[in-house]
């Protein structure tokens, strides 16, 4: 009897550890798989969303003027200077000439552009407007001028980095980052115009687009077109998050599926 029961409580002990053997497996299959999409939240650079593929050129006691940078094709590059961070991203080889005002407070921003031809870019980083663009109220002090050295085709992306304690300090005001959006200077309209842009899931203000000029980041009132946006962008995020749970759960589902299926084989065993 006495073996019997030892027999007994081995195999429930044997089935257990199996059952938690199974449970730590699929942890961190779940786990992975509801982070899938979502990249490095740090990035081995120490910077968020930076690429571990990306080439680190340390310039922190450099503030640029016309400092000329050369990006390979397929090679994402990050430029560290004084008061700004850069990563630069190219389908093609790239010059850029950069040069940052002193007085601008660090920024961290990337492009990731896509051009029919190898270029230039000059690329200047200011606190107040550029080549004649005026003033535009409720922006975080930062406006972005960039001009390819000739007329050419282009899909790009703009993004900054959005901390918003520091931008509250900075500005002396609250900032409201549900309000942010990226605009360029129209030289032919004369005025800032808005480009629906969004906030990703590792904290940048992003926008697309097709041309270069001058950019600057402000907050705006809500009106249709942006509300629009915020839906739109709104409602990829939880399809997204739709889509990680369902990843989550079906591996939870896998899991207790073995669990119960190894209970009944030793069920079986005992019978």
């Amino acid at each position: 009897m006495i073996n019997t029961c030892f027999v007994k409580n081995r195999t429930k002990l044997g089935a257990a550890i199996i059952a938690l053997l199974m449970a730590l497996y699929f942890a961190p299959l779940c786990m992975a798989s509801g982070g899938a999409g979502r990249g490095s939240a740090a990035g081995k650079i120490g910077f968020p969303g930076i690429p571990d593929n990306a080439v680190q050129y340390n310039k922190t006691d450099v503030t640029p003027v016309a400092e000329m940078e050369q990006v390979k094709a397929g090679e994402p590059a990050l430029f560290c200077y004084r008061n700004t961070t850069m990563l630069m991203n190219c389908t093609r080889n790239c010059s850029v000439v950069v040069t940052v005002d002193p007085t601008v407070k660090p920024k961290l921003f990337g492009f990731s552009i896509d051009p029919n031809q190898t270029m230039t870019l000059t690329m200047n980083v200011s606190g107040s407007p550029l080549e004649g663009a005026r003033v535009m109220e409720r922006n975080l002090n930062f406006y972005l001028g960039v001009e390819p050295n000739a007329t050419l085709q282009l899909r790009a992306q703009i993004r900054l980095y959005i901390n918003q304690t520091e931008l509250n300090q900075e500005l002396n005001r609250e900032v409201n980052v549900s309000r942010l959006t990226w605009m360029y200077w129209n030289r032919t309209r004369a005025e800032w115009e808005a480009v629906p842009s969004y906030m990703d899931q590792e904290g940048y203000l992003v926008c697309n687009t097709d041309h270069f000029s001058t950019w600057t980041v402000a907050e705006v009132e809500d009106t249709a077109e942006n509300e629009d946006t915020i839906e739109t962008t709104d409602t990829a995020a939880s399809a997204q998050n739709e889509l990680d749970s369902t990843y989550i759960y079906a591996g939870v589902a896998a899991a207790a599926i073995m669990i119960l299926a190894i209970g009944l084989y030793v069920r079986a065993k005992r019978k």
